[in-house]
């Protein structure tokens, strides 16, 4: 009589064949993972120490609007990736992306204009996301402006209303809605973002 080895009802057996399919999915999963974590250049500035997970800013109702990064995720460093490619890092002034959400809330007090986004949080970063979609598929509402030492500026035509003129210059007219988005880059690095 032969014995068959005993096995729990309603748990599979594991194969030797379908554990290695597994490990190998695994390992893809991994690799992808950290391709795009360091494609970043090792050329960006020192990450400073103050690393954020919120930035608050003010709209112009005076409600507060909070950035959670639940958009962007996290990179090398103090790096944050956007899912089109885009890469925010630390810079001189700060983080890019404290410094792109400056422009979610009005400056009344600026001197001259001070472009101000519509949309808050998360979804300035999709918008910049959409605009940068637009500059990679060679749409012809993308105007491109280089400007030497490896930046290149990009005038976008949304198509519908993104924001408004702000600061002492946008009071004066009566705050207009704009239509484009003015981004700066350094290949795939955001230096500014802002309606225009």
């Amino acid at each position: 009589m032969n014995k068959r080895p005993s096995t729990s009802p309603g748990i599979p057996k594991i194969t030797a064949k379908k554990l290695l399919s597994a490990i190998i999915i695994v390992l893809i999963i991994a690799y992808q993972w950290y391709a795009e974590s360091t494609s970043v250049t090792d050329t960006v500035a020192t990450p400073q120490p103050s690393v954020f997970s919120t930035t608050t800013s003010q709209t112009p109702g005076n409600a507060t609007a909070t950035l959670e990064h639940r958009y962007l995720r996290d990179g090398r460093g103090e790096n944050l990736l956007s899912p089109a490619g885009l890469v925010y890092t630390s810079g001189r002034s700060g983080h890019r992306s404290k410094h792109v959400m400056r422009h979610a809330s009005d400056e009344p007090d600026r001197p001259g204009p001070h472009g101000v986004f519509d949309a808050q949080g998360d979804d300035v970063f999709r918008l910049i996301d959409e605009a940068y979609e637009l500059i990679q598929s060679g749409s012809n509402r993308v105007k491109t402006i280089p400007e030497g030492n490896g930046k290149t500026e990009y005038i976008i035509n949304m198509n519908r209303r993104i924001g408004y003129l702000g600061g002492e210059t946008g009071a004066r007219k009566n705050h207009p809605s704009l239509d484009r988005l003015n981004l700066v880059l350094g290949e795939n690095r955001v230096i500014t973002a802002y309606p225009y």
